[in-house]
């Protein structure tokens, strides 16, 4: 490692920021990582460090790597010249603050799911533990100005790019970001200079005193954003009733099963049971058409593998919650499959769900170079989602978990909106050319 001599000037930012969605950073034993001096959950700078630089590399300098990295350090370029500190939620209480809900990890060669005891290997149902939306937390960074350096002025500028996307919920945190966890809203961003080549500058910084602090949160958060990403939104309501059952203990006249809820009490579609339905579809037909190969499937999905070959998906889904909602409670009974008998004791409650609901997916095309079959593969799955013939959740066999789709949007550079119900024919067209890539042969 190159070290650098001597630090000249530091602009700090200070951001207070609200996770929009869940956020999950575990220690060895698979929690929640707590600090052991503030018994509080925090999220290390070490996490934060690495999702900032991956999305800077794929982002913002392409030419940037493990050697050449200007503003995160590298082999022939130095240390870093950013620190990144660890963040504390700002709240004055950790109750109701740490939550969890149920996941199976589906066995991908059977497409079946079976209860495990210990760790989630294919196939095992599992819970995941998370801090609840909409904390607020203060992230610290300082850039530093070694030696003057004249790329500095380009390195804050870069730097405020990344925070841009943190703030507008591109840069996620810790662990299941592809199931929408871990991403933030900026509240507040403040900016302090501190010049360290004069005793005035550096008395102010051991004192800690405010100095020229700038708020920035107009710059940061008031410009319009643009996306790296491919996204898809669907709009739609519920056409049978869903049920995604939570796994809370209930009072004894309560539903047996009941669909699961967020940290305000709204019931909700995980996004990871969303991802669940549009992968296995999506498998499916690639069985069906030979032309859409491994390929394509592992540079929507990722392959796991403890090996070098495997490959983190950089398909996005978020949770959706669902609006108007009206409820109704079922009777059903538990067989015995090998008898065929009712099972004792078997009679059980259900309480599912119907309402509005707003479906967001982003696909991460950096480099992907041509990403048009990917597109087009996911329009297909989506497609059947929009038109009930894919379902989310259980009860697939008793109709349960199908919607019915009013529009289809996608923006990649331009923003297509498809109405099912007046379709347009030149966004149809446009649409189609996506898929006619996908189905091509060779």
């Amino acid at each position: 490692m190159i070290y650098k001599s001597k630090l000249t000037e530091t602009v700090k930012y200070e951001v207070a920021a609200t996770n929009i969605s869940p956020v999950s950073v575990k220690d060895g034993e698979d929690n929640i990582k707590i600090d052991e001096l503030t018994g509080k959950a925090y999220i290390p700078g070490t996490s934060i460090a690495g999702a900032f630089r991956d999305f800077y590399e794929k982002n913002i300098d392409r030419n940037s790597d493990e050697n050449n990295n200007v503003l995160f350090g590298g082999k022939k370029t130095g240390m870093s010249s950013v620190v990144f500190y660890d963040a504390y939620f700002t709240d004055a209480t950790q109750k109701e603050v740490i939550s969890s809900r149920p996941g199976l990890k589906i066995d991908r060669e059977r497409l079946t799911g079976k209860i495990f005891s210990g760790s989630k290997k294919s196939g095992s149902k599992f819970k995941r533990q998370f801090l609840n939306e909409g904390i607020n937390f203060i992230f610290t960074f300082e850039l530093n100005n070694y030696e003057t350096s004249p790329e500095f002025d380009k390195m804050q500028k870069d730097f405020e790019e990344l925070l841009k996307a943190f703030l507008h919920g591109e840069i996620p945190l810790g662990n299941n970001k592809m199931i929408g966890f871990g991403r933030f809203k900026g509240e507040k961003v403040l900016k302090k200079v501190v010049n360290f080549e004069s005793m005035e500058g550096i008395l102010s910084y051991l004192l800690k005193e405010d100095g020229k602090t700038t708020d920035i949160t107009e710059k940061i958060m008031g410009e319009k954003y643009i996306s790296p990403k491919v996204q898809f939104k669907v709009k739609a309501k519920t056409l049978t009733p869903l049920l995604i059952k939570d796994e809370v203990v209930r009072l004894s006249d309560k539903p047996d099963g009941i669909n699961i809820k967020n940290a305000k009490g709204n019931e909700i579609i995980p996004g990871s049971s969303i991802k669940g339905a549009l992968r296995t579809r999506a498998e499916k037909i690639s069985k069906t058409f030979p032309q859409i190969n491994e390929e394509i499937i592992s540079n929507i999905f990722g392959i796991e593998s403890k090996k070098d070959e495997g490959r983190i998906s950089r398909f996005n889904c978020f949770d959706v919650e669902l609006k108007h909602v009206k409820r109704g409670v079922y009777n059903k009974i538990k067989v015995d499959h090998f008898s065929g008998g009712v099972e004792q004791g078997a009679l059980v409650k259900e309480e599912t769900v119907m309402g509005d609901l707003e479906l967001i997916c982003t696909l991460d095309k950096s480099e992907l170079g041509d990403y048009t079959k990917e597109v087009g593969l996911i329009l297909l799955v989506l497609r059947d989602l929009c038109i009930g013939n894919l379902n989310v959740g259980s009860g697939y066999a008793v109709g349960r978990g199908f919607v019915k789709a009013e529009t289809l949007e996608i923006i990649d550079n331009e923003k297509l909106l498809y109405y099912f119900d007046s379709p347009d024919k030149e966004v149809e067209q446009k649409f189609n050319r996506y898929i006619s890539e996908l189905m091509k042969q060779g």
